[in-house]
């Protein structure tokens, strides 16, 4: 009994770890590409029944499509997929698709499979680094701005490493930091600022995965899981035969907790940029909605059921 309790023990160790570090990693990712999802669904549906699916369209998917669909082929080279056929922007596609990537890849290989849920899941980790980039080139006090992220980013991590209620707490106070940093007075008389706002919006109305993007991801995901299931089983299992204390200090390049650090400050900076697209998407649907709502008032329509 005691050498099956001690197994038993060693596979839930393996387990937890696994589910801990996936949920580290990609915590943030689910979280605000599900909220990505619900506001860019909530603004597509408010414009189908008032105005159409077209204004939408052209307003913002001229540059949110291309950036969408660049963000699956940069992920498909990265992962070493074929690219077949891509479209970065076909608005008059009969079958309402905006844009698409069509790939190959070997069945073979973990990492080409692996690949498919970072090519899945690509719109929204290209759209944060192209929102990081329009910060960087266009906000006027972007000092003042990456500091504040950069404080976003801490909490964020303390709340997917499980301090769940400091976390929630903290993150209302840094997004509000950040927001009175961003629509000050002084950013609102300069251009840039407004280029930069017309950018955020059409980027952050975009970056939400379609079903074929999570269909997709989900296979990937799996290959992830079991890869990550594997490496800590071997990992462990050295541990606990004692055969890790051979390698000395290379031991501490192995395991992925000795790169905290480092994992912690690209998860956060990620998880703040996918706080201020969620914000920016949420404001675009609330405007879009009040507008075109009093615009079907007026043509006798009543308002509008955002939801279905």
């Amino acid at each position: 009994m005691g050498e099956l309790n001690s197994m038993l023990d060693f596979v839930k160790l393996v387990v937890i770890t696994t589910i801990s570090q996936l949920i580290w990693l990609l915590g943030l990712l689910f979280i605000f590409g599900l909220v990505l999802y619900v506001f860019a669904r909530f603004t597509r549906l408010t414009y189908v029944k008032s105005v159409g699916h077209r204004m939408d369209v052209f307003f913002t998917g001229w540059i949110g499509t291309p950036v969408h669909e660049m963000g699956h082929a940069i992920f498909c080279v990265l992962f070493g997929h074929r690219i077949i056929e891509m479209k970065l922007y076909t608005p008059n596609s009969t079958d309402g698709t905006l844009g698409y990537v069509h790939h190959a890849y070997n069945l073979n290989s973990t990492y080409q499979r692996i690949g498919n849920f970072f090519i899945g899941v690509g719109p929204i980790i290209f759209g944060a680094v192209v929102l990081y980039a329009a910060l960087y080139y266009l906000i006027p006090n972007r000092e003042v701005i990456f500091s504040d992220i950069e404080a976003q980013s801490h909490t964020l991590v303390a709340g997917v490493r499980g301090d769940f209620s400091a976390g929630l707490t903290s993150l209302w106070a840094t997004t509000l930091t950040t927001l009175s940093s961003m629509f000050n007075a002084a950013n609102f008389s300069d251009y840039r600022f407004w280029i930069f706002l017309y950018l955020a919006i059409c980027v952050s109305s975009h970056m939400e995965l379609s079903p074929p993007d999570i269909k997709g991801a989900s296979g990937g995901l799996l290959s992830l899981v079991i890869f990550f299931l594997l490496l800590n089983l071997l990992i462990q299992g050295l541990e606990a035969a004692g055969i890790s204390a051979h390698f000395g200090n290379w031991w501490n390049y192995i395991k992925l907790e000795n790169y905290s650090s480092g994992v912690n400050k690209w998860v956060g900076t990620f998880g703040a940029l996918f706080v201020f697209a969620s914000i920016i998407s949420g404001l675009n649907f609330v405007v879009s909605y009040i507008l075109l709502s009093l615009f079907n008032v007026v043509k006798g329509r009543g308002l509008i059921n955002p939801a279905w």
